[in-house]
């Protein structure tokens, strides 16, 4: 019943984290949904077998029997499942959302984890007249329902705004767009990467 959303500007590993958090709750046994608008499928997976192989994405075609094998255990050791969903980006709404998730739940076992990559993504349900940044309070507020709704945990992300890309911390002022986003939140984590810490892979 919980909403929470990873805060950080372009670059720093959004989708990453969120693929971790999906990752794990599955290696733990939870029933997890993740929703991508940007990314291609295929990059997803290959997210997800990085973490269970520890093989890099560039070198996973030069060991692929190894890989298979890694997440073949992977899977035969989770009592949970993942599925992966591509979305448009540029016109799916929480209505939309919502139904998909009323499907997975009558087919499967009920969904524990959601995780939207990313919420800047999801159009509002009618046209917002006048400020964009109603629609996201509008947005965050349907989102934070649904969680509720379908009794699970939700994790999002946002994009920081300009002055948030070479921060050493990101703070909740440094949102781009509605500050709804963040009252709204349940738990919010920000990433910071400085142009020292990106040259050293740290954040």
């Amino acid at each position: 019943g919980e909403l929470g959303v990873v805060l950080a500007p372009t670059g720093t590993g959004k989708t990453t984290l969120l693929t971790k958090f999906a990752n794990t709750a599955y290696n733990l046994g939870y029933n997890v949904v993740q929703i991508f608008f940007e990314d291609n499928p295929g990059n997803i997976k290959r997210k997800h077998y990085t973490i269970w192989s520890e093989i890099a994405p560039d070198q996973q075609p030069e060991f692929k029997e190894e890989v298979k094998q890694k997440v073949d255990e992977a899977q035969t050791r989770s009592k949970g499942s993942i599925k992966l969903l591509k979305l448009a980006s540029d016109n799916v709404t929480i209505s939309e959302i919502k139904n998909k998730l009323r499907k997975f739940n009558s087919e499967g076992p009920k969904i524990d984890l959601l995780i939207i990559d990313y919420v800047d993504c999801i159009s509002p349900e009618r046209a917002a007249t006048g400020e964009e940044w109603k629609g996201e309070g509008s947005i965050m507020r349907s989102l934070e329902a649904m969680t509720s709704e379908f009794d699970m945990a939700t994790w999002t992300a946002t994009q920081g705004n300009r002055e948030s890309i070479s921060s050493e911390v990101v703070t909740g002022d440094q949102m781009g767009g509605s500050i709804k986003k963040a009252q709204i939140a349940h738990v919010i984590l920000s990433i910071g990467k400085t142009l020292e810490q990106k040259e050293h892979n740290l954040a």
